[in-house]
């Protein structure tokens, strides 16, 4: 019999799989993933290559081929993955956990069936809270009938599971006032692999040579420019710190607001704006150490919803964070507590202006940051501490058979 069962659309972005799954399976544990066919972004070494172990077992469901670019083909490979995900798990072979991941929204009710047609316990992994985040994306109606459904349904899936992790203690207190039983809320941050993202001095990194930023401060956003993320204001900074030669704003990544920096770039001509595509994983350790300071955002009304994982590669990389974003958020309130950046208020750029200023006037200031930072994932949020709190959670459910 299978451990545990593993469920996502498509392979995380987060380190889970490539991570998790190798150390159950040194630990004795089996586990066997189920994922699409269609990958959510291309470049990456195949999930195969990862999970090369005899304890653990790849199950790609046939929803196409290639990677997916649009909203079409979004929804057509998520509705295959359900139908083949609740029709494998349901007569394929017996786990004794299975473990949901958020995608697709709401699967986690499958965990009810299964539990009830073929005696096996399940879990959830909550990365981004459904339907909550698209109400706050403006796909759904706060008070409409489909959002009001949608909500309970989530929430009885999540009160029935024997386990929920959330990734951050917004989304904890967000869960427990929904009446989620707080013996059952598992708290474990993402984190980053130690192997693929350390500190490169500016000295020895080469995209800092090539990208023309040896003698540069760079503000670096680095992950996907979606929806939730707050640019107004950084981009307003942009343009106001024009004057001074050696600061730049450097993106790297992609998303449905990347055209925005786009269209602030060149409606002003600043040539202090730089933006490049995501970097391959071998390239991730320079990538991330290219800034001298982290700049990483959150909407309002996010809060508690998701947890920004890009604040986890600043920590890798021992860089200091320029966080703006509500102060309840699980990000923010790691920085105001470990003193490893500045949290900015939203709809203020002219605190955020300042704050720049004040890094760029006192180079010490960030880099001093950026060694608590370094200091702090070591001690407190890197790989080896989530991987041991995920081991503790599957061992509980070992020992209650």
């Amino acid at each position: 019999m299978i451990a545990v069962r593993f469920f996502n659309t498509y392979e995380p972005v987060s380190p889970f799989y490539r991570d998790l799954l190798p150390f159950l399976a040194e630990q004795g544990m089996t586990a066997e993933v189920v994922v699409s066919s269609r990958e959510y972004r291309g470049g990456r070494q195949p999930l195969e290559d990862s999970l090369r172990h005899p304890g653990l077992r790849l199950r790609r469901l046939p929803t196409g081929r290639g990677v997916v670019r649009t909203g079409p083909q979004k929804l057509w490979a998520m509705a295959g993955y359900l139908f083949g995900a609740a029709a494998y798990s349901l007569f394929g072979p017996r786990v004794r956990l299975n473990f949901f991941l958020t995608q697709p929204p709401l699967f986690a009710l499958w965990g009810v069936v299964l539990r009830r047609l073929r005696g096996q316990r399940y879990c959830c992994l909550v990365m981004d809270l459904y339907p909550d985040v698209a109400v706050r994306d403006g796909l759904l109606s706060a008070d409409g009938w489909l959002t009001r459904a949608l909500t309970r349904l989530s929430r009885f899936a999540l009160r029935r599971a024997d386990a929920v992790v959330v990734i951050g203690r917004c989304m904890r207190d967000h869960l427990e006032r929904d009446g989620i039983p707080a013996d059952r809320l598992h708290l474990v941050p993402n984190w980053i692999n130690e192997n693929e993202v350390f500190p490169v001095p500016h000295a020895h990194n080469r995209l800092r040579r090539d990208w023309g930023l040896a003698d540069k401060f760079v503000i670096l956003y680095s992950g996907n420019l979606g929806i939730s993320h707050v640019l107004d204001d950084i981009l307003e900074a942009a343009r106001r710190l024009r004057a001074l030669p050696d600061l730049v704003f450097l993106f790297i990544g992609d998303g449905s607001r990347r055209r925005e920096v786009v269209e602030w770039q060149q409606r002003y001509a600043l040539e202090n704006i730089r933006l490049m595509p995501f970097q391959p994983p071998e390239r991730l350790a320079e990538s991330l150490s290219l800034g001298d300071l982290h700049f990483i955002s959150l909407r309002a009304g996010f809060a508690g919803l998701v947890v920004p994982s890009k604040a986890y590669g600043a920590l890798g990389a021992g860089r200091a964070i320029l966080y703006q974003g509500e102060p309840s958020g699980e990000i923010a309130r790691m920085v105001a507590e470990e003193q490893i950046g500045t949290v900015i208020p939203l709809g203020d750029p002219d605190a955020l202006t300042a704050a720049i200023r004040r890094y760029h006037a006192d180079r010490t200031l960030a880099v001093a940051q950026g060694q608590r930072s370094l200091a702090l994932n070591r001690e407190k949020y890197g790989r080896d501490h989530a991987l041991s709190r995920y081991l503790a959670l599957f061992q509980t459910f070992a020992d209650k058979e």
